[in-house]
């Protein structure tokens, strides 16, 4: 056999015992001293295209992609059309983020080798950070067709049709994923989440559980199968099996804040807060990196797990700067120093003063952002007077709006009352302190049913509000919400109900088309479904609350004025409309109009 290596005197190639000692030594794992022993021959290296190949390949091991592309296309020059060197020079532009030049060398694999599955496979994850998802779909399919059990095919596929917003089609994807290679426990992990995001949660339960069934300690499996079951409100399984992900990692800031949480909403306030310090002692409680690096600004978010906040995660997805969140405790000592070196602008999301230990917290917050030199957004001042009562004397004057009179008082004060003779009309609707979302919540039209509710109560706070009709002339009942950013006014959505108590999740908007269609047009034009002088009302409220970021969740009564239900900044806006597809833009313009208010309130960065 002719020997690919060039001959010394004595007919042996001087390659041959450099190469025997690089092959030991790749042998033992030494892929460094490996390397070294070739680049210190690299004139010889240089002149025989097996030689580059392994260069180039022991340097993309190492992590120098750049340099392996080099010797990959040194090679080409000796043996041109040779598809593994083309595909190395394709996985090593790939590595050093040089896509375009990544997906010119698999193109060249394919026309060499078009059967090759994998060529297809690395043509698609290159047409996809090109932000070519079509064609980038178009390719994994071609790998899955020449290869059924491609599972990094299959998986990017997932991927693709998730970030392409065609979450069925991603779960199906996922699905054939675990039927071709049922023993891989990424796979059962990943259903698992894609089912979870799709609302699917005894599924996704099913899917974490096949997982663990390969391997009981998986972190992922467990962490997100505890996330499933709070979910689903079984809250001490979720519990135990958090505890068992914390076990594997004691430290991790998720799952103390799982457990943290989980112990809260079982009433133990003791192991909840040693969860909630322990994260607090590592700084940041959560991290989200702006869309694209270098962010525009960096902004620290104030959260109380003690407290309600601003519903914040689909706020800031995807934003231009970076974010940090802080977990707020009564008596913890926070380094004010320390996060105004971290941020450009803070945001106070402690909200809601009627949840849990409100009052207190929002004075632990005034405390921090008093010693603040950054500006606060929201400033916890002004969240002071949001609750219901006060909010109802705030507005109570405002021309063009319908404010009913709110009482906060408790069951014995409510029984006072009613002895008292002091509720003159009914009905009245009576509700739990610090609920949202309908939550124990009723319309009541006589005393008895009153001390009932109030008894069944214990000892929550209560409030006590006169029912104002609010129903359209079709007999339906019309809740529109907005969301005040800065000055602007922005629609979030309409929901139509047969009766009184509205809530969008809870109406028949998903089987009627009339009625999405005039979500729709309300989204797109409120002002012309309100008219100038409710329009003028609303921004009355925007300058009477004073807050920069908040909402309001009203109706129009038959004279077309403005019927206030509720205005706090704990308003949740989101981007699951699976059904609703025409919200998302609207979202996105919530989205937009904070992070320019952010950006306006954070200057120029220091």
């Amino acid at each position: 056999m002719t020997s690919p290596f060039p001959r010394a005197a004595s007919g042996v190639s001087p390659l041959v015992p450099i190469l025997g000692k690089v092959s030991d030594l790749m042998g033992a794992g030494d892929h460094e001293g490996a390397m070294r022993q070739l680049l210190a021959v690299a004139d010889l290296v240089r002149k025989e295209a097996v030689a580059c190949n392994t260069l180039a390949f022991l340097l993309l091991q190492v992590d120098r992609p750049k340099e392996a592309a080099g010797w990959f296309e040194a090679s080409l020059l000796l043996k041109p059309g040779e598809f593994r060197t083309i595909m190395g020079l394709g996985m090593a532009h790939e590595n050093s983020g040089a896509h375009g030049s990544a997906f010119k060398a698999f193109e060249s694999a394919i026309s060499v080798k078009p059967g090759d599955a994998d060529a297809w496979y690395r043509r698609g994850l290159a047409l996809s950070e090109l932000g070519r998802e079509q064609e980038s779909l178009e390719s994994l399919d071609k790998a899955l067709s020449l290869d059924p059990n491609h599972a990094l095919a299959a998986a990017k596929r997932s991927h693709l049709l998730e970030a392409m917003g065609d979450l069925a089609a991603a779960i199906e994807a996922a699905l054939a994923t675990c039927r071709s290679l049922p023993g891989q426990v990424t796979a059962w992990s990943r259903l698992g989440d894609l089912l979870q995001q799709f609302r699917s949660i005894p599924q996704a339960i099913s899917a974490y559980d096949m997982g663990l069934r390969l391997e009981p300690q998986d972190f992922h499996c467990l962490y997100n199968k505890a996330v499933a079951l709070k979910e689903g409100k079984q809250k001490e399984q979720a519990l135990a099996c958090a505890q068992d992900a914390l076990r594997l990692r004691p430290n991790d800031r998720d799952v103390l804040m799982l457990c943290g949480n989980l112990e809260l909403s079982l009433g133990n306030r003791q192991a909840a807060t040693f969860c909630f310090t322990a994260v607090a002692n590592q700084g940041a409680a959560r991290s989200y990196p702006a869309r694209q690096q270098p962010a525009k600004f960096r902004a620290v978010m104030l959260f109380s797990p003690f407290g309600g906040n601003t519903p914040y995660e689909d706020l800031i997805k995807d934003g231009a700067f970076d974010t940090e969140v802080f977990i707020i405790l009564l008596g913890y000592r926070y380094d004010a120093e320390m996060i105004d070196a971290r941020a450009d602008v803070v945001v106070n999301l402690v909200s809601e003063m009627d949840l849990g230990e409100g009052e207190a917290i929002v004075s632990e917050v005034m405390a921090l952002t008093d010693r603040l030199k950054k500006p606060v957004v929201n400033d916890p001042h002004r969240i002071v007077g949001t609750d219901r009562e006060t909010m109802a004397q705030r507005l109570a004057g405002i021309e063009g709006l319908v404010m009913p009179r709110t009482l906060r008082t408790d069951r014995a004060g409510l029984q006072q009352l009613v002895e008292a003779g002091g509720i003159d009309a009914f009905p009245v609707i009576i509700r739990h302190a610090g609920t949202h979302g309908g939550d124990m919540m009723e319309l009541v039209d006589n005393s008895r049913a009153l001390l009932q509710f109030a008894d069944e109560a214990g000892e929550h706070m209560l409030y006590l509000t006169r029912y104002v009709d609010y129903s359209s002339a079709d007999g339906h009942f019309r809740k529109y919400r907005f969301l005040f950013v800065g000055d602007e006014i922005l629609p979030y959505h309409l929901a139509i109900g047969d009766g009184w108590k509205v809530h969008h999740a809870s109406t028949r908007m998903g089987e009627v088309e009339w009625m999405r269609e005039e979500e729709a047009a309300f989204l797109n034009a409120p002002a012309s479904v309100f008219g100038p002088k409710a329009m003028a009302a609303l921004n009355a409220i925007r300058r009477e609350v004073g807050l920069d970021y908040f909402g309001i969740d009203c109706g129009l009564d038959a004279e077309g004025r403005v019927v206030v239900f509720e205005v706090n900044a704990s308003m949740l806006i989101h981007l699951h409309n699976e059904g609703f597809e025409y919200k998302t833009p609207h979202v996105n313009r919530i989205q937009k109009a904070f992070e320019r208010m952010l950006e306006s309130r954070a200057g120029k960065r220091t």
